[in-house]
């Protein structure tokens, strides 16, 4: 079972999206954050209006899986594009609960915010970017301005089960088998980068309604997309994670935004809502867990709405 609630947070995912890079007219700043024996880097996209910071899912996954996020909020907002600790350039020397915990990010992500002299952030984040966003929110509710989930992760490591039952009743015959060919401990043991890339293309059909698009974004896919060494060390420190006592702290706006058919399913993102005092819950309709990847249009319509609702 272990190993199972591993590949699903690694899966947490995966807006792995390939997506066009911002344009060249756009302004693009790095800079980087001194942490605990590691730089924290990130990336700013966007010539003006207020800051939204980007996370990505995981914990694990490239930020550039949110780059067609970046393209469309860099329109009115800069967007800080945070290469979490263990990805990107913000590699760590050891991956153990002492350097990937749910503190950790959420410290990285105050750091950021007092790094760049901002007083209050938007926050946008899919999957466990959802997660990180609402519990930096409880955590810090004084310098958010706004928190935007899209896709959904599990609140509790309970959900996170309901999250691996839908998983598996999503994938078909051949889509399993290639999961527990990769699962064998001695294909982990010989290559184990390429064991855990090989189970998350195989997952990645239940992750979307459209099955003929969950094959062509599974093929598009490359071993470099995510971290594998994160989520191991993540789940040794939070392996019985409860988000409910921070969600109840969140006294930003919140817009919890869900395709019907995510698999972190509609119980999980309905106990969040009613935990946020201050939130607002979207479904989208034939849409899985990227609803920007499948459903474009009415996710920027409800996202672009909320964003300019907000005091300036």
């Amino acid at each position: 079972m272990k190993r199972l609630f591993i590949t699903v947070l690694l899966l947490l995912v995966t807006g792995v999206a390939q997506s066009a890079y911002a344009s060249a007219q756009q302004s693009q700043r790095e800079g980087k954050v001194a942490r605990d024996g590691f730089d924290l880097y990130y990336r700013i996209v966007g010539n003006d209006g207020p800051y939204v910071l980007i996370l990505s899912g995981g914990p694990g996954e490239e930020v550039r899986s949110m780059q067609a996020v970046a393209d469309e909020l860099s329109k009115k907002h800069q967007c800080i594009m945070l290469e979490q600790r263990g990805t990107g350039r913000s590699r760590l020397s050891r991956y153990d609960p002492s350097t990937i915990n749910l503190n950790a990010y959420i410290e990285d992500v105050e750091a950021l915010r007092k790094h760049l002299q901002v007083n209050k952030l938007t926050l946008v984040g899919n999957s466990w970017g959802m997660m990180l966003a609402l519990a930096y929110g409880g955590t810090y509710p004084e310098s958010v301005r706004a928190i935007v989930t899209i896709g959904s992760g599990p609140i509790t490591s309970e959900y996170l089960a309901v999250f691996v039952e839908n998983l598996n009743t999503r994938l078909c015959s051949s889509d399993m088998e290639v999961v527990q060919y990769w699962s064998e401990p001695s294909r982990r043991a010989a290559n184990f980068e390429r064991a855990e890339f090989e189970r998350v293309r195989a997952t990645a059909p239940a992750y979307f309604y459209d099955r003929r698009a969950a094959l062509r974004f599974a093929m598009e896919l490359t071993p470099d997309e995510f971290n594998p060494h994160v989520v191991p060390a993540f789940i040794r420190a939070e392996g019985a994670f409860d988000l409910r006592p921070k969600l109840k702290a969140i006294t930003a706006p919140v817009l919890l935004v869900q395709g019907r058919q995510d698999l972190a399913g509609e119980a999980n993102i309905y106990e969040a809502h009613l935990l946020i005092k201050n939130s607002i819950l979207k479904f989208i309709n034939r849409c899985g867990h990227m609803p920007w990847l499948e459903q474009p249009e009415q996710t920027w319509k409800i996202v672009n709405e909320f964003l300019d609702g907000l005091p300036r």
